[in-house]
């Protein structure tokens, strides 16, 4: 199943990780409330932040920038991630640059961050890899995996107490962390870091300083120009994790708001976490991404969203450009798409037809946001471009958006397994249509027409009390005219 679900400025304090600032396009006029992808185009000069989805060159945000010209001084990296070939897929990044009208990109700098570095103090729910989830303690900081985690990990299931490990993930509302990356710290890169909320306790002169619980002791001359010590400031510290009394800061900094302030004359483009919930209608409305305000009004284009789909936790993309609202930074949003994964389906490689897949009678259509991964440690499984020489031979399983309006999946990672199993086809996604004229019962998803027999079984429903827009998973195979046929189907619990 898939859960639903200044001094500084130099190395960029990442707290909710997947900032995006870009130069951009404006949207187009009027409120959309489904159908293709939103229009818009990156244009110009300024600086994107996201998730690395590919390389051959570094894909950021779905814009490949070219970074062949850099020097080794305009990549500025981490302990353990120095130089550009240590970064992975999943990390997130900064890179200023230029961006061309055909969507590609100069890049000038290109920066990485960690959100937190250090040893895992729990393994509070180790990952099931048949739910795609997990959730493990890192120096105390609840983080999150989840479908969309890469990981340079042999398996997420190994992870265990004192092992020290980087994540760059999403900042939440709550202090916790949803990971975009995980991955191994060597013993020569064991300096530590936090990000997080500060919490200030006790009378001035006699502060006490907490980031989740974690009391942080900041020695004189560690805090940043620009910081300002306050109770609810995003803070990204280094220092020394001593356990569970305390962490030594060696370095203490403002969070992402001090980045974007410059940028206030800029069109950017934001990918993270909703931290607050949507307040109003799209025509005048309000919510908060990554800690940061948004503003909606009627020329915001929305895509196949509702107001009530904008929820905490959620992943979104929004384009639009930074205001001053009475000292305040907000984002003024022009186009707002979804950027979680919300559907699946596995089973063999079944046809190509360019970026489209297709697997059990879903039709797959990729884009430069798509992450590619093996499932094997045999350099075999997904290649940059899957072709049609992989037909039969390959077995995806791929987690992404379902575009009900058109019936297909928007994949957002792509995993590649080279034992292909014959049993056939399992996905889970909202139905579309149902057909229940006897004899030819039949229920629609992704875009997948699969008959139910009477050797179907149904898991605690009736075929007649499904409905369209119900979640099911749908395990299913071919039948002998070219169609489908359902071996079971499952009701799933909505996560709206």
């Amino acid at each position: 199943m898939i859960a639903r679900p200044a001094s500084r400025l130099a190395t960029i304090c990442l707290l909710s990780a997947t900032l995006s600032l870009a130069a951009c396009g404006g949207a187009g006029g009027g409120v959309s409330g489904g159908g293709g992808l939103a229009e818009g185009g990156i244009r110009g000069t300024g600086s994107s932040v996201g998730p690395v989805s590919g390389f051959g060159s570094v894909f950021v945000n779905g814009i490949r920038f070219i970074t062949e010209n850099l020097s080794i001084d305009d990549f500025e990296g981490e302990p353990g991630v120095p130089v550009e070939a240590d970064l992975e897929k999943g990390m997130i990044l900064q890179i200023r640059g230029e961006w061309q009208d055909d969507g590609e990109g100069q890049a000038e700098l290109v920066r990485y961050d960690d959100t937190l570095r250090g040893p895992v103090t729990s393994v509070t729910q180790p990952w099931d890899d048949v739910a795609r989830q997990g959730r493990v303690e890192v120096m105390g900081f609840d983080v999150t995996l989840d479908r969309l985690t890469q990981t340079t990990l042999a398996d997420l299931a190994t992870i265990t107490v004192d092992q020290p490990l980087r994540v760059s993930g999403w900042l939440q509302a709550d202090g916790s962390f949803r990971a975009s990356f995980i991955g191994p710290v060597t013993s020569a890169d064991r300096a530590q870091e936090i990000e997080g909320y500060l919490s200030v306790t006790g009378e001035e002169g006699n502060e006490r300083y907490f980031v989740d619980g974690l009391e942080l002791q900041i020695p004189s001359g560690a805090v940043c120009d620009e910081l300002e010590l306050a109770d609810g400031t995003p803070v990204d510290a280094e220092g020394e994790y001593s356990g569970d009394a305390a962490f030594i800061v060696s370095e203490i900094c403002n969070g992402p708001t001090a980045f974007l302030d410059e940028s206030l004359d800029e069109d950017v483009q934001i990918a993270g976490v909703v931290t607050e919930a949507f307040d109003g209608e799209f025509a005048n409305g309000r919510f908060s991404l990554n800690g940061i305000p948004v503003t909606t009004d009627g020329n915001t284009e929305v895509d196949d969203l509702a107001p009530s789909d904008i929820n905490p936790g959620v992943l979104l993309q929004v384009e639009g450009r930074y205001i001053n609202d009475n000292g305040v930074l907000t984002l003024q949003a022009e186009e707002i798409e979804y950027r979680d994964a919300d559907a699946e389906v596995e089973g063999a490689l079944d046809g190509v037809d360019g970026d489209v897949l297709w697997v059990g009678g879903v039709e797959i259509r990729q884009t430069p946001f798509t992450i590619r991964e093996d499932d094997d440690d045999d350099d075999e499984g997904c290649p940059e471009v899957i072709g049609s020489e992989l037909i039969g031979r390959v077995a995806l399983e791929v987690a992404g958006i379902q575009r009900s309006d058109a019936g297909y999946l928007e994949a957002l990672e792509i995993e590649c397994e080279s034992d292909v199993d014959d049993s056939g086809y399992q996905l889970e996604g909202r139905i579309e249509a149902l057909n229940r004229d006897a004899g030819s019962e039949s229920l629609t998803v992704l875009g997948a027409v699969i008959r139910v027999g009477g050797d179907s079984e149904l898991d605690d429903v009736e075929f007649a009390d499904l409905s369209e827009g119900d979640r099911v998973e749908v395990d299913y195979v071919a039948d002998d005219g070219g169609g489908y046929i359902a071996e079971e189907i499952e009701l799933e619990e909505d996560d709206d």
